[in-house]
């Protein structure tokens, strides 16, 4: 309905209608400012939620046993690439790199005068796969470079081909193993090579070579060949790639396979600093009002509260049974919680205590007694000794919940996931109250103008019944 302003009254009833519904509308003007504030505690609730989850996963990290059995291998000289793997065990090895593979080079003897030029009568020749199938492949013309392009993409072939000049204007085709060393070269020398060709024959114009390593070992020297220039297991748990022969004048390239101390420093310092970072943040959410700081979202929430005194307190209540009358103190492996309730990590005492005794030292974060009986830990239900342990049952009762063992279908459930559902459950019943008001609204406006309309009409059928009887009284005088 269109507004009416008093044509007749010379009152702005717009304006007296809008200002009437301002106060029709502070229920839904309440429930609104109300659907915010719940959504802020929403928001702090999740973001809570992610620096939680964060500790379970750097937990996680500590808690994965091959974790602790990552070894760190070294070489004296770039001479030697080495890797190492999970599970090698600690130990040097010395040794010289004598020889570096090289793969077989096969080269015809026929040439020609560009790439370009044909090297067959059409655009098929016959080759010998891998398995000693033969094969018939099809290149896209009759040239060399066609003859490559073909060769090269059939990927069950022993040889990459490429063209070679032997002489100014003199191309030719050039077979190479693809596997380095002898045992590359038998599997070539097994098939027959391209045939169809008019490029003659095939020579061995590069000899394969195996690479060589003389080890000293602890009843002498003795040789070690690879096929390519790997080597595995020469140390258990070592791969040691030879990357360029020793030099007479140079000693013996040395490996050393220890602890990844500094591997594991790392975990259990993004243990402590995502720990450290959700402790701020919950301070952050639940700070109470300072001078012109304002108070946190939730401030006075007890959940918030909990949470904090279950981070610290996972440090400052040890380790339980490791100590020699009860809990052992987490400050054995450097990690301790300062007097503003932050956590602290030594790194380099830690590096000395790990090198020291590396199995104790693990017990400090993932062990655990399996009081369920299941051979594997079941956070919340199991009693976490270790660190790490006790960090990852916080977290996970704190964000997506914790397995029943009994009973693994049952539906889990975090405490925060379960502050957010009900939040936004009150949130999803508010905004229907709003969209009730919103009809209640437009029904209260459609009405007022109504009233405010006929308002003006009847104020209007007066005036002009005054206008009426002003003349008739004129009339009598």
């Amino acid at each position: 309905m269109a507004s009416v302003d008093g044509l007749v009254t010379g009152m702005s009833t717009t304006d007296t209608i809008n200002q009437l519904m301002k106060i029709e509308a502070a229920p839904q003007a309440a429930l609104k400012t109300k659907i915010t504030t719940a959504g802020k505690v929403v928001t702090a609730y999740q973001s809570i939620s992610t620096r939680m989850a964060s500790i379970a996963t750097a937990a996680s990290a500590l808690n994965d046993p091959d974790a602790w059995t990552t070894m760190k291998a070294t070489s004296s000289s770039d001479g030697a690439v080495v890797t190492a793997l999970p599970g090698g065990t600690v130990g040097s090895l010395s040794f010289r790199v004598d020889q570096l593979a090289v793969a077989q080079k096969q080269t015809y003897d026929t040439t020609v005068a560009s790439i370009s030029t044909p090297v067959m009568a059409g655009t098929t020749f016959d080759v010998t796969l891998s398995d000693g199938t033969p094969k018939q492949l099809t290149a896209s013309g009759s040239s060399l470079q066609s003859v490559i392009a073909a060769i090269n993409g059939e990927s069950n072939l022993p040889y990459k081909a490429s063209a070679v000049m032997v002489g100014p204007g003199q191309y030719t085709l050039q077979l190479t193993a693809k596997e380095s060393g002898t045992a590359g070269a038998d599997k070539v020398n097994a098939v027959a090579g391209p045939t169809g060709l008019s490029l003659g024959t095939g020579n061995i114009t590069l000899a394969p070579v195996d690479a060589k390593l003389t080890v000293d070992g602890p009843n002498g020297q003795f040789e070690l060949t690879s096929g390519s220039n790997t080597f595995t297991d020469v140390l258990p748990g070592v791969t040691i790639t030879a990357a360029k022969v020793t030099a007479a004048a140079d000693p013996a390239i040395t490996v050393e396979m220890t602890p990844d101390g500094e591997g594991i420093a790392a975990k259990v310092q993004a243990l402590i600093d995502n720990a450290n970072v959700a402790l701020s943040e919950i301070a952050g959410q639940s700070k109470v009002k300072s001078g012109d700081t304002g108070a946190g979202t939730l401030v006075g929430d007890s959940a918030m509260r909990k949470l904090t005194q279950d981070i610290i307190g996972a440090i400052s209540g040890g380790a339980p049974g490791l100590g020699s009358n009860g809990a052992a103190s987490f400050n054995a492996v450097n990690i301790g919680v300062d007097r503003y309730g932050k956590l602290t990590f030594n790194k380099e005492e830690f590096l000395k205590t790990y090198a020291k005794d590396p199995a104790a030292t693990e017990k400090y974060f993932n062990h655990y007694t399996d009081t369920t009986g299941n051979g594997k830990f079941d956070p919340g239900y199991d009693q976490a000794v270790g660190l790490s342990r006790k960090l990852e049952t916080v977290a996970l009762i704190a964000t997506k919940g914790v397995v029943d063992p009994a009973n693994p279908a049952r539906v889990r459930e975090g405490i925060l996931q379960g502050l957010i559902q009900r939040r936004n459950d009150n949130i999803r019943g508010l905004n229907d109250q709003v969209a009730q008001w919103d009809t209640r609204l437009e029904l209260r406006k459609t009405n007022l103008q109504k009233q405010f309309s006929a308002l003006e009409v009847a104020m209007g059928k007066m005036q002009q019944q005054s206008s009426w009887l002003a003349s008739q009284l004129a009339g009598l005088g």
